[in-house]
């Protein structure tokens, strides 16, 4: 629909939870999402049950790192 619209290129959904964007290790998450988000730039990128990677204060919980790359690349990537 957006696609037809106009206001999105290609108009893909891509579909992720937290296991899809947090990594195991330091430094992994990062690239985890950045692929995530580059396989969905000029569509739609759905995160099911994103309250998830921000439910621990756990410093081996790396969902704030995901959260902190995905605000970063909304930033970047905005249009024009």
């Amino acid at each position: 629909m957006y696609r037809a619209m106009g206001l999105l290129a290609r108009g893909q959904l891509v579909e992720a939870d937290r296991s899809s964007l947090v990594a195991e290790y330091v430094g992994q998450t990062a690239v985890k999402t950045n692929r995530l988000v580059d396989a969905a730039l000029d569509g739609v990128l759905f995160i099911d049950e994103a309250y998830s990677l921000a439910g621990s204060d756990n410093a081996g919980d790396f969902g704030r790192e995901a959260i902190d790359t995905l605000i970063k690349r909304v930033e970047d990537d905005r249009p024009g």
